[in-house]
């Protein structure tokens, strides 16, 4: 059977955070350029750190911080923002497009509550933000449908698609993994938009775009391998004793 919702608050603040949070990132985008607006939203796996390990009492290791912050850095190389576009033009555009990754990671930790420990069905923790940007959205849906031809309804459904397999893989990686580790692994999404760049034309990658994706793939490396190491010291020291 289907069982009904055990969480219904917590369940209500991941939808909002989403919706939010995606809300004032499309807006960010109609006024800031495209670069200025990823970057500035790719904090949100700092966020989520600093969340979980507040709320949520998760650990956070000096190798995860740099490791967050290295692939940040990577993102950056990747998304080139320029420093004039994040100091002049729109001041609002700057701090919705802050706003939507802080509230990112706190949908985040949101999914690793419901998550871990099996305390909310899966299936309730993918209807969340669904079931609550559905009101707001359902409106302007309706009355915009005739103004897109064919071709935008099907880019916008695969768009659906792929959103809502991300959030399936989201949903069940934080439920096995701590807040920061799982989302500092979403930074991959920007090496995807690379690939999937050069493969429909866009040319290959620059030499700094390169080093971006290193950063990120080898920070990503290397705080879980400093993490595994001192956990493994910390199981021997506890055997010791």
């Amino acid at each position: 059977a289907f069982a009904s919702p055990k969480r219904k608050w917590l369940l209500l603040l991941r939808g909002l955070c989403g919706h939010i949070a995606l809300s004032a990132y499309l807006e960010s985008l109609d006024r800031i350029p495209l670069a200025e607006a990823v970057f500035l939203g790719k904090v949100h796996p700092m966020a989520a750190a600093i969340l979980s390990y507040i709320f949520l009492g998760e650990a956070l290791s000096m190798a995860r911080a740099i490791g967050i912050l290295v692939s940040f850095f990577g993102v950056t190389m990747i998304s080139k923002p320029s420093w004039a576009g994040l100091v002049s033009g729109d001041l609002f555009g700057h701090f919705l497009a802050l706003l939507a990754g802080a509230l990112s990671g706190a949908a985040y930790c949101c999914v690793r509550c419901l998550s871990r420990n099996d305390s909310e069905d899966e299936m309730w923790t993918l209807l969340a933000l669904p079931l609550v940007s559905l009101p707001f959205c359902a409106k302007d849906a309706w009355f915009g449908a005739a103004k897109h031809e064919a071709s935008t309804w099907a880019w916008l459904l695969m768009l659906g698609l792929c959103t809502q397999l991300g959030q399936v893989f989201l949903v069940r990686g934080l439920k096995v993994l701590p807040a920061a580790s799982g989302t500092q692994a979403m930074y991959f999404g920007t090496l995807s938009g690379v690939v999937l760049g050069s493969a429909l034309g866009e040319g290959l990658p620059s030499l700094e775009t390169s080093l971006g994706a290193v950063l990120i793939i080898t920070s990503l490396q290397l705080a879980e391998s400093a993490e595994s190491e001192g956990s493994e010291c910390s199981t021997h020291k506890d055997k010791v004793k």
